[in-house]
């Protein structure tokens, strides 16, 4: 009877220790958050400091995984293929929405593989030309453009990115010609309008002031539906009165993804731990400092917001074929 009831006790001891970390109260091991570029990047400042404070609420460390590549596209389907354990989570952006369009095999669905957790960061982007071109306004560009059709150019950071369809959906709603010049990533982008390479950029505000301050770049105009903060005096695109830009709003955002099938409970305590994170002063003043807003907002809106994007980009892109390799 003694040896009987060992046993049961070791086999018993056997079975709670193989109990998978999912299945104990969660989180019982390392949450790693996947950020699908080179370390260094917008991507970086906005993880880092929030998988410090969830760390510190949920008790488990948050590993940074730089997962570079495609567009964003490696890193994004390393996610989508793991575990929906809540363990490993994606830093996504507006791009992966874009990408879903341009590349011809993304290796993700963003609706079917994902299921959102929050946003954390959004940013406007702002539309700048060179000291030289002669307009001050929107409206003034306008014209300018529409006058001298086919002479204006734009930069952007690559063929599909947000700049890009800035662009061209700009050229859609404001009847204008301007012409589109890809550069290898948003820094040489900013150094070809800095040396008149080209005349216009729809830069994001932490790569565009020092320009602005410096008086190289011209500030004409935010995209967001509000006013900026790091640049207060500088109206919207909706301000400029021109009907055809009316409902012009494009929003740079962050969020965090997990695997479809994660359990609701699971994105509920993540949601809730970034949504206290970004109440902390000290990194709403660093982010707002760095052009980035600190935006949290719930399962459902995220999901909204994902689904309006997707079809609004789906247009552009189709409109005007694009596609990446």
């Amino acid at each position: 009877m003694l040896k009987q009831a060992l046993l049961s006790c070791a086999m018993a001891l056997t079975a709670s220790l193989s109990v998978p970390a999912f299945a104990q109260e969660y989180p019982a091991a390392p949450i790693h958050i996947v950020i699908p570029y080179a370390p260094g990047g917008g991507s970086d400042i906005l993880a880092r400091p929030v998988g410090i404070y969830i760390e510190a609420s949920l008790k488990q460390p948050v590993v940074i995984d730089n997962k570079g590549g495609a567009g964003g596209n490696i890193g994004a389907e390393f996610v989508a293929r793991s575990t929906p354990n809540g363990y490993t989570l994606l830093l996504a952006n507006n791009s992966h929405v874009i990408n879903q369009f341009v590349y011809k095999k993304p290796g993700y669905s963003l609706e079917k593989d994902f299921v959102p957790v929050s946003l954390v960061g959004t940013s406007p982007t702002i539309v700048v030309v060179h000291k030289s071109v002669p307009v001050t306004s929107i409206r003034e560009l306008i014209d300018y453009a529409q006058k001298n059709a086919g002479k204006l150019n734009f930069s952007s950071a690559g063929v599909g990115t947000p700049g890009h369809l800035a662009g061209l959906l700009f050229n859609k709603q404001a009847n204008t010609n301007i012409v589109h010049v890809a550069y290898k990533g948003t820094g040489p982008a900013i150094l070809a309008l800095l040396q008149k390479e080209v005349d216009i950029h729809f830069a994001t505000p932490a790569a565009a002031d020092p320009y602005i301050k410096s008086g190289d770049f011209k500030a004409l105009a935010v995209t967001s539906r509000e006013r900026f903060a790091l640049f207060p005096d500088v109206p919207t695109v909706a301000e400029s009165g021109v009907s055809g830009l009316r409902d012009y709003q494009i929003d740079v955002w962050w969020g965090l993804l997990a695997p479809s099938g994660t359990s609701p409970q699971i994105l509920e305590k993540l949601n809730g731990a970034v949504t206290a994170a970004l109440r902390d002063p000290k990194l709403r003043e660093n982010w707002l400092s760095r052009g980035m807003v600190p935006t949290s907002n719930s399962i459902a809106a995220f999901q909204s917001l994902i689904k309006s994007d997707l079809q609004k980009w789906e247009k552009v892109v189709r409109e005007n074929s694009i596609t990446v390799e």
